[in-house]
């Protein structure tokens, strides 16, 4: 089949994929010892969410029952399916998670000063952030998802309008043969697995854990890279969120991925440059594109 002939019948809509459950980060302006920018109420949350839920993009969501309405009511008629999902199924994850935060030999590892960032201590906030290509390929085995590409979208990923650029429906032709992540440096020293640990230990952030794009049929393996990747980490008395496991698991594999440079510290720049009406040039973007 020819270049065109597959742009043609290519279908560049992109279902999201995203969850909600309440953690508790709400009650956390109690502890005087933590950072005001931890304390985000489910209000702060919902009022983010109001933004992403403008897309006219088909969504599975996941979330605990007392939200399930709240999240009905936003979305409106647009194309939602909402499934109830309970955190506390991952009882054993969750005990191995705490486990290695409050073992002394993860702790002495950690920079002091990071000490109080939430996923040094927070299991259930490691827990959802290392859950997501399961939530995505839980969803196309439900057989949820009818387009050819499905991205992962935090639920509190768009802060404001200006984060969709004027998006109202997202549609981008990535690399169906890639899983795509983004980040906010253009390059990170991956020449040994010391670079890995030290990014952990340090929190050091190169891939952003908001967003992932991959083709339906390829979630699958991105999903079992994920779990073997939280297997060997859990295997050497460490963890962390999102971050740190995307970028064990580019160290391992890659091959499979594309990476897209957002801009320097440019967390939120998705939408402005990996739409089909971005104003971005082709040159641009060639770029930005590395690996």
């Amino acid at each position: 089949m020819s270049n065109k002939m597959m742009k043609e019948n290519y279908d560049s809509t992109i279902t999201i994929v995203t969850a909600f459950f309440d953690i508790g980060r709400g009650n956390l302006q109690s502890k005087e010892e933590l950072p005001d920018y931890m304390t985000r109420t489910n209000d702060t949350y919902f009022e983010y969410f109001s933004n992403l839920a403008t897309l006219d993009n088909p969504m599975v969501i996941f979330s605990d029952n007392e939200h399930i309405e709240r999240i009905k009511k936003i979305r409106g008629n647009k194309p939602t399916t909402i499934i109830p999902f309970n955190l506390n199924s991952f009882k054993k994850t969750l005990g191995r998670i705490q486990e290695i935060q409050n073992s002394e030999e993860f702790v002495s590892k950690v920079r002091p000063d990071l000490l109080k960032n939430i996923e040094y201590w927070h299991p259930y906030y490691v827990l959802v952030n290392n859950l997501k290509s399961f939530l995505v390929y839980k969803a196309i085995k439900l057989d949820l998802i009818n387009t050819q590409t499905v991205a992962w979208v935090d639920f509190g990923y768009v802060r404001n309008m200006d984060t969709l650029n004027n998006v109202k429906t997202w549609r981008y032709q990535f690399n169906p043969n890639r899983i795509h992540l983004f980040t906010i440096k253009r390059k990170y020293e991956l020449n040994s697995i010391d670079n890995v640990h030290h990014a952990i230990f340090n929190n050091i952030a190169f891939i952003i854990g908001g967003v992932i794009v991959d083709a339906k049929e390829n979630w699958k393996t991105f999903f079992k890279n994920m779990l073997s990747t939280q297997r060997v980490l859990f295997k050497e008395n460490m963890m962390d969120d999102d971050q740190g496991v995307y970028l064990l698991n580019l160290f391992n594999n890659k091959y499979l991925y594309e990476l897209h440079y957002l801009g320097k510290d440019k967390w939120f720049h998705l939408f402005k440059k990996f739409d089909e009406t971005s104003k971005v040039s082709l040159k641009e973007r060639i770029k930005d594109f590395f690996i």
